[in-house]
């Protein structure tokens, strides 16, 4: 894929030149872009007023151009400065799918290094693990697993990969300096999703046949504890201090709180339109949570244990990844070929990713600065420099690929 960058309606002043780039797309509606340019129907320059300076989002990097590759303003975000208090998600003021695309070629000096990086991404379809050398954009290896390989995490100390496989109800514990499977763990019916603790002393497996979540400890994948959670149970995922697990229940429109302690449900809360992919803010304080038939991401406070917030996003959000400092969370769709970026701060969408195809996993490199998209359909991942928004470009991996995680080089 060429390097371009897709300049947008900012959300101060879009600067913006002609309309080329090899594979192209849409030609923008001529009355909005006249209206971004200044520009009067009959081509004058019309006088504008000066613009508040607002930053970018996400914002560019040292010695970045400003104005994101493939970042349009958010329909959903009227601009507003953080509020004092939590507030309710602003109002559309963009009708879905009017977002102008203006493609103009750069040659982007990206912020952040992939140097030593390695993606593992679970290849569906072909029952096998791509490990994709991130730097030079390149399958490195393809390790075999078991059948049906859908969710990965790894190890905190990056030494080991667990792979999901659903089909065979197992767990594949690979090494990463051996890129070898050390280690198979079966007797977990219908497993969907895997998270570690935080020590790596344990995994949380999800097993929706079974209604539970089912713990295993990481020194010979022996069964320590069994979660009853409720048939269905989807996605996990941990808490940094590993107090807490946090798994979704899509069929009963539910999120589970779990006592990582005492390996007990401490209480459900609600959560309407089927809740799939969720992620633990950095500071334990909330747990946001994709919703897919609702086209929403509901925020639930850890403290009460109630849904603080609801962002409404466009449609069918699946899977959620939040950056290290936890300014941003990045949410990934089943249509649209789009990730939506989340202010946290101001709790509203300040801009989508517009990609290649639809994206499903979502990863981000250990410093936050590159966010990686699993893409089904194409049989690809693809890059997207996390502070700037230009694209990195693809890399052909597996068979529907579902899910992937990035470590470090051993």
């Amino acid at each position: 894929m060429g390097h371009c960058r897709i300049g947008v309606l900012a959300l101060a002043l879009v600067a913006a030149m002609g309309c080329t780039a090899a594979g192209a797309g849409v030609a923008p509606d001529s009355t909005v872009l006249s209206t971004a340019l200044g520009r009067s129907g009959a081509g004058a320059v019309v006088a504008q007023a000066s613009p508040t300076a607002e930053p970018q989002i996400p914002p560019p990097a040292p010695n970045q151009t400003p104005g994101p590759n493939v970042v349009a303003p958010s329909p959903l975000d009227e601009g507003r400065p953080p509020p004092t208090v939590q507030m309710a998600p602003s109002p559309p003021q963009v009708v879905e799918g009017t977002e102008q695309q203006l493609i103009h070629p750069v040659n982007p000096t990206i912020a952040g290094s992939a140097a030593g990086l390695l993606a593992y991404v679970v290849d569906r379809a072909s029952n096998d693990v791509s490990v994709v050398d991130l730097a030079g954009n390149q399958v490195l290896s393809k390790i075999p697993v078991g059948r049906g390989p859908v969710e990965v995490a790894a190890s905190p100390d990056g030494a080991r990969v667990y792979v999901v496989n659903q089909d065979d109800g197992s767990v594949s514990v690979i090494d990463v300096a051996s890129q070898q499977v050390t280690a198979t763990w079966s007797g977990l019916p219908d497993a969907r999703d895997v998270a570690v603790l935080p020590d790596g002393s344990a995994l949380y497996v999800t097993s929706p046949s079974a209604g539970e979540v089912v713990v295993l400890s990481t020194a010979d994948g022996s069964v320590v504890g069994r979660v009853p959670v409720g048939r269905g149970v989807a996605f996990v995922e941990v808490s940094r201090d590993g107090r807490r697990a946090y798994a979704t229940l899509p069929e009963a429109n539910q999120l589970a709180i779990i006592d990582t302690g005492g390996r007990q449900v401490l209480t459900t809360v609600g959560v309407e339109g089927r809740p799939e992919g969720l992620a633990v803010s950095p500071d334990g304080s909330a747990v946001y949570v994709a919703s897919r038939d609702a086209s929403s991401v509901a925020v639930v406070s850890t403290t009460d244990h109630t849904v603080a917030n609801t962002i409404q996003t466009p449609p069918q959000p699946l899977r959620v990844a939040i950056n290290a400092d936890g300014t941003f969370a990045y949410v990934s769709h089943g249509e649209g070929s789009r990730i939506s970026v989340i202010d946290l701060g101001r709790q509203v969408i300040a801009g989508t990713l517009f990609l290649d195809n639809d994206a499903l996993g979502l990863a981000l490199s250990p410093d936050g600065t590159r966010l990686y998209a699993a893409q089904r359909e194409a049989n690809q991942i693809q890059a997207v420099d996390a502070a700037t928004s230009f694209d990195l470009g693809t890399v052909a991996v597996g068979g529907s690929p579902d899910a992937l995680v990035v470590v470090t080089r051993r």
